[in-house]
């Protein structure tokens, strides 16, 4: 296959590795494009790159045709999307790897993922990691490499591993722990360690101050989503709590670096490109962002963009901002046109701030309002669904050269949120709901709606366990696709003489009750699990244990 040559930028030095350096492939499960529009990504690999002790090459799903891994000890995986895990396997594949890590040999290397989805809940994809990093990049690497070094010269690989677990905080190695179910429901019973001195639970790592490592781009190129655009972190987690968010509740405590060093790395990007992109779950929040503002509209011909803003936070010296930095649209979470059902989830939101906020968007001259928005919701009724119509039609009436588009996603249910327990409604009535909104909408809105088939496939693999490895495999055999889940189910059957396995609707759709012990509860985010069920707004019981170490 021919070589794809990529025209980048440096804006740091890569150090040369030693001789000896620990050989590390960073891999991130999607194509070149969107791996370089990714800050998290591209900020470890440079805090790998600047060290000597490490050789670090990048990899994707257009390069690995022409990138090597021989000779690599440890290949750590980007996993930002439950569907990830998908390409994870079709990249294993393409290098002759075994998937399971129980597979592999001595020669091979370490398989290992970090980022969000697994932060959360990685049991679904015990089976083909040796290990996980539970935490922030930046706290948890360079302690796995300096363990690394330690444990390189063991012959035997399980020695290995269990060195690594004892050595480094938030190193998680599902191999080492024992899961049980119960033979009728089906359920969890307990978690075992299988050796003296693991960590029971594995505990969350994460940087107290991000100023000395503000993420900001390492290396800037045309060849991406964001093309030349020099990328900061302004905020890091998000303090509002709404009870289905991950940013929410993973990411805590809600953190961002000092002014001056934002405004230090914008300077500094300023002179390789006239674009820059704040990024945060929530930007606004950061306590000097009006000042951060003035700064922005003191430069001339700056371009900058942002992620989604909070329309009670939105003011119109913000919106200047942006239309100042030639934003040309700004996106809003309103979750539900409901304030009932705002409240419900916590987000406290009220209508009149979303009707202000726009008013304060079509006077600064920006002519895209995004929304997103979900369906199915805890407790959503057609009401609900009523005043989204509502709302819209409402905000385009008092705004009628605003284009406004609105992004529908179905609920998903996602580990170590207050709505971890709840139940997801099926996918037949959420596209109903989908379906009454688009009609209500068509001279209103740009309405852009999720597939609920997809969405419940993410849902599977969101509070799953490691009972699913068999099913993702036969289903990325299978293709992958939405045609493939009645194919993969009859394998299944077909090579077992049944499923092995609960019901996907078990995974996908059941609503947990409190006593219920939680494929992820082997990991410990910070939040204990008592204060997750008293925000979740059900009714509180007895938590059981989550089992002892042998």
């Amino acid at each position: 296959m021919k070589s794809i040559q990529r025209s980048e930028t440096f804006l740091y030095q890569p150090v040369p590795p030693k001789p000896d350096a620990v050989r590390i492939g960073l891999a991130y499960p999607y194509t070149y494009s969107v791996s370089m529009s990714s800050l998290g990504y591209l900020s470890l690999f440079r805090q790998l790159d600047e060290q000597p002790e490490i050789a670090v090459k990048r990899i994707n799903t257009d390069n690995m045709h022409q990138e090597s891994i021989n000779h690599m000890e440890l290949i750590g995986f980007s996993f930002s999307f439950e569907l990830d895990i998908l390409e994870i396997i079709r990249m294993l594949k393409h290098y002759d790897l075994p998937l399971k890590a129980i597979d592999r040999a001595a020669h091979h290397p370490f398989i290992f993922a970090g980022g969000p989805v697994v932060m959360t809940n990685p049991e679904p994809y015990a089976d083909f990691f040796d290990f996980f990093l539970i935490g922030e990049g930046e706290e948890v690497l360079d302690a796995l490499v300096q363990a690394f070094k330690q444990v390189r010269a063991f012959k035997d690989r399980r020695e290995q591993l269990i060195a690594l677990a004892r050595q480094v905080p938030g190193l998680y190695v599902p191999s080492l722990y024992d899961v049980e179910y119960h033979p009728e429901t089906h359920e969890i019973c307990g978690f075992y360690p299988q050796v003296e001195g693991l960590p029971f639970p594995i505990e969350k790592q994460w940087l107290t101050s991000l100023d000395e490592t503000i993420a900001s781009t390492p290396i800037l190129t045309e060849d991406t989503i964001f093309s030349n655009t020099f990328l900061v972190e302004v905020m890091r987690g998000c303090a509002h709590r709404c009870r289905f968010c991950l940013a929410s509740y993973s990411m805590l405590p809600a953190r961002g670096p000092s002014l001056p060093k934002i405004i230090e790395r914008i300077e500094y990007g300023l002179q390789y490109t006239s674009k820059i992109g704040l990024l945060g779950a929530l930007i606004a929040d950061h306590p000097e962002f009006d000042a951060l503002c003035d700064f922005i509209q003191s430069k001339e011909g700056i371009r900058v963009s942002a992620a989604s803003l909070r329309a009670d936070t939105l003011t119109p010296h913000i919106a200047k901002t942006f239309h100042h930095g030639g934003q040309q649209s700004v996106t809003l979470a309103i979750e539900t046109g409901s304030e009932r059902l705002r409240k419900r989830i916590n987000k406290h939101l009220r209508t009149e701030a979303i009707h202000q906020a726009t008013s304060v968007i079509f006077k600064a001259g920006i002519p895209n309002l995004k929304l997103y928005s979900m369906v199915g919701l805890p407790d959503e009724t057609w009401s609900d669904l009523e005043d989204t119509v509502s709302l819209l039609k409402n905000l385009k009436r008092e705004n009628p050269q605003l284009k406004i588009h609105l992004g529908c996603s179905t609920f998903v249910p996602k580990a170590a949120t207050p709505f971890q327990w709840m139940g997801r409604e099926d996918s037949k009535l959420l596209q109903q709901k989908q379906e009454f909104l688009r009609k209500s909408l068509v001279k209103t809105c740009d309405f852009r709606p999720t597939s609920p088939k997809w969405d419940m496939i993410q849902a599977l693999f969101s509070r799953g366990d490691r009972r699913l490895s068999s099913f993702i495999i036969e289903f990325a055999n299978q293709g992958a696709n939405l045609g493939a889940l009645n194919r993969t189910l009859k394998e299944l059957k077909a090579a077992k003489g049944s499923l092995a396995i609960p019901s996907l609707d078990w995974y996908a759709l059941r609503k947990r009750h409190q006593a219920e012990m939680l494929p992820w509860d082997i990991l410990f985010l910070g939040v204990p699990k008592e204060i997750l069920y008293k925000e979740s707004g059900l009714a509180t019981s007895q938590l059981p244990s989550m089992g002892a170490a042998s």
